[in-house]
């Protein structure tokens, strides 16, 4: 039974390969400072490394004149990545305040909605411009503390949320 682990190596963002820790089908011909050239496939390339991030496992390599931007995802990453502890949760809200003090022209939600973040909550009117006032997170509406038509002071709670 092998001892290797797998690499996940993603370029670009737009594609990726694995391969297995410590197999090696790459030669590396020379080396000098953050020079490479390396016999892949019965192919020569010239790497220069431009940059690395180590603490993020990242690079700017150029291969023959063109950059690509590199990232190797180590065994332990690629299990963090599988049990999903890198998707981040949806932030919550629980009340909308006035931004400045206005006239409420429309109300876009009623109690009992689900809201999504950016979602439009309602439009209020303030020095002759109409402002439409958005979600800054995810909730369900519990209480409208304004009317239609009714004005409002800055920091007036407008919409609470469950």
């Amino acid at each position: 039974m092998s001892n290797t682990k797998p690499l996940e190596v993603e370029v670009q963002n737009i594609k990726s390969f694995s391969f297995e820790e410590g197999f090696n089908d790459m030669i590396i011909l020379e080396e000098r400072g953050n020079y490479l050239k390396i016999l892949s496939n019965e192919k020569i390339y010239n790497i220069v490394v431009k940059t690395v991030d180590a603490d993020h496992k990242h690079s700017v390599i150029n291969v023959d004149g063109y950059d690509f931007y590199v990232k190797v995802n180590e065994h332990l990453d690629l299990l963090i990545k599988k049990m999903g502890f890198l998707k981040q949760a949806a932030q919550t809200i629980k009340e909308v305040k006035a931004p400045m003090p206005g006239l409420v022209l429309d109300i876009f939600v009623k109690v009992g909605d689900e809201v999504a973040e950016n979602q439009n909550l309602l439009s209020l009117e303030a020095m002759k411009m109409e402002n439409i006032i958005k979600a800054q997170g995810n909730g369900k509406v519990k209480e409208i503390k304004v009317n239609k038509g009714g004005a409002v002071d800055k920091n007036q709670i407008l919409v609470i949320f469950e």
